[in-house]
């Protein structure tokens, strides 16, 4: 318990601990995969190899073998190691027929198959190279989520802008624009001005920068602010506004055909 308490006092470690806990929620997804294909493979394994008579001075013996279900899985997790290549070999046609199998006399060395080459391969090649880079890929992803740079802009800044706006307005309708500066100013730039943004540049100078429509009663709308915001933030067309407005209107027309008229007079002023 004391080890644990170390991860409050490490970033990094807690990072890393997280990044295995995100991960283990898209892992299962990647173990059934894993499951079906050694089904897969152990059944065929069984039909095709199963009869091969088990020698203790060859690759299939009492060990390694595919005459049963369990033994065909456990054989399988051999292949994905070393010797796999082995155990091909040894499966291939020429090899000496178990005594209980159906054979029928003078073929007892007729067991085995040419099946082999393409069997041990393409499970090889599943799963080291496809199976174990679905493993990294799941947990490098989580790992590039918690770790990314937050400052770039993004659905996570989105998400705290609808979470603040919900404070002042739940119905995400509309706010007061005194109450706009407030909730800016909560939110870290790129998105919004931060706390050390001083209140006078944040209206006079942030604010009207952002050409944003303001109603007749002193209340802005959470789809103008929101629109202006990221138009700011990503310096699309803002200068001069007025013409910049008009092309947007119509590049928004073009990629967004069926755009209500008035939504576009809400964000465009």
């Amino acid at each position: 318990m004391r080890l644990v308490k170390l991860l409050n006092k490490g970033e990094g470690i807690r990072t890393l601990l997280w990044t295995f806990v995100k991960s283990l929620q898209a892992l299962p997804y990647v173990g059934l995969l894993i499951a079906m294909i050694f089904f897969i493979y152990a059944v065929i394994g069984m039909q095709t190899f199963g009869k091969i008579a088990l020698q203790d001075n060859t690759s299939i013996n009492r060990n390694n073998n595919f005459q049963t279900f369990p033994q065909a899985v456990l054989l399988l997790f051999c292949a994905t190691g070393e010797a796999w290549q082995e155990i091909m070999l040894a499966a291939l046609p020429g090899k000496l027929c178990d005594p209980e199998s159906d054979y029928e006399p003078g073929e007892e060395y007729t067991c085995g198959s040419n099946l082999a080459i393409v069997y041990f391969i393409s499970f090889f090649m599943l799963c080291a190279f496809l199976i174990i880079n679905l493993f990294i890929a799941v947990i490098m992803d989580n790992f590039d989520y918690l770790t990314r740079d937050w400052s770039i802009l993004g659905p996570h800044h989105l998400d705290e802008f609808k979470r603040l706006w919900s404070e002042y307005d739940p119905e995400a309708g509309r706010i007061k624009h005194l109450d706009l500066v407030t909730l800016l100013r909560r939110i870290q730039p790129p998105l919004g001005f931060g706390k050390l943004c001083p209140h006078r540049v944040a209206c006079r100078q942030r604010l009207v920068a952002m050409n944003m429509p303001l109603r007749g009663d002193g209340m802005v709308t959470f789809n103008a602010t929101l629109f202006a915001l990221v138009r700011t933030a990503l310096k699309i067309r803002t200068d001069p506004p007025e013409v910049d407005n008009e092309e947007l209107r119509l590049i928004i027309k073009k990629i967004w055909k069926h755009t209500k008229p008035k939504l576009l007079d809400e964000i465009l002023p």
